[in-house]
């Protein structure tokens, strides 16, 4: 991610912080006042992936969202959530999942009945409301982000929540990719895009890089160094593409931190792009790649 810093209003609007929790967490930082450890967590903390909340772990999270009657989206063969009044929905079968997981080598040990196959990854046949809607990695997917996220609204609860743990750009293979700007998104969904664009497959085939989250922790204060194009993972890119003649090919059409989805999500939420009151956003945490964001009915 690099050195980033923010002025304490910006930080304290876009990222969730518990002071207490901050200054327990750190040993260096235990006598600092409330306004100096604000302050230190957006000059310094925010970049540093210092702790700053509790539910800024995925594990915390997902106990936190514990209880609520929930459509997971996205589960795979390892769903989050497992108890009883959780339904599930996938772009596969469970027994298609089942065949995936064992010709990858996964376990299917933990793998849940899915209740709502949806071939195109869309909610229209989820005929029911939730009070809590969670996906884990499944924001970035979406090719039409706005869309998506009123389609999740419509079936919320009057009072429900849209929960999400998604991964940090910068920390994971997307290192090397820039970070998504509101006008991609507008662009989406001006264009009512169902699949993604031959630059995504592009990005996502040819353009990433390793997948170590420590080691891009590591990297983020040293100097970038330029890596040349390789034109045959951008050919095999481009014949894969061509060759789907339409068909949906699963790749990242976005690359968020924490701050810069936060101030997206914000602001569609201010515009009334997207129906949802307010957005939570945690910050990131050193050695992960991914953070966790809920939007509020």
């Amino acid at each position: 991610m690099g050195k980033i810093s923010f002025d304490t209003d910006t930080i304290e609007d876009l990222i969730e912080m518990d002071i207490g929790h901050y200054r327990n967490a750190h040993q260096d930082l235990r006598y600092h006042s409330d306004a100096a450890l604000r302050e230190h967590y957006a000059l310094h903390g925010y970049s540093e992936g210092r702790l700053s909340h509790p539910l800024a772990l995925r594990e915390n999270f997902v106990t936190y969202l514990r209880g609520h009657k929930t459509l997971e989206i996205g589960p795979f063969v390892n769903p989050a959530l497992t108890h009883e009044r959780v339904k599930y929905l996938d772009v596969l079968s469970t027994d298609e999942l089942r065949e995936r997981a064992e010709e990858i080598g996964l376990s299917v040990r933990n793998l849940r009945n899915i209740d709502f196959v949806a071939k195109d990854g869309g909610l229209g046949l989820v005929d029911e409301k939730f009070e809590l809607i969670f996906s884990s990695h499944n924001l970035e997917h979406q090719p039409d982000l706005i869309h998506h996220l009123n389609e999740v609204s419509s079936k919320l609860t009057e009072s429900g929540r849209f929960a999400m743990l998604v991964p940090s750009a910068k920390h994971c293979f997307d290192a090397d990719l820039p970070l998504t700007k509101i006008s991609e998104i507008f662009n989406a969904h001006q264009e009512r895009r169902r699949l993604h664009t031959i630059g995504s497959v592009i990005e996502h085939r040819a353009l990433t890089t390793h997948n170590d989250s420590g080691v891009h922790w590591k990297a983020a204060s040293q100097s970038a160094v330029y890596k040349r194009l390789e034109p045959n993972r951008i050919q095999a890119a481009v014949t894969e593409y061509h060759a789907s003649a339409g068909a949906y090919i699963d790749v990242h059409s976005w690359q968020f931190e924490p701050h810069t989805l936060a101030d997206i999500l914000r602001t569609l939420i201010h515009l009334e792009f997207i129906k949802f009151s307010s957005v939570k956003c945690w910050g990131p945490v050193y050695g992960r790649n991914e953070f966790a964001v809920e939007l509020l009915r």
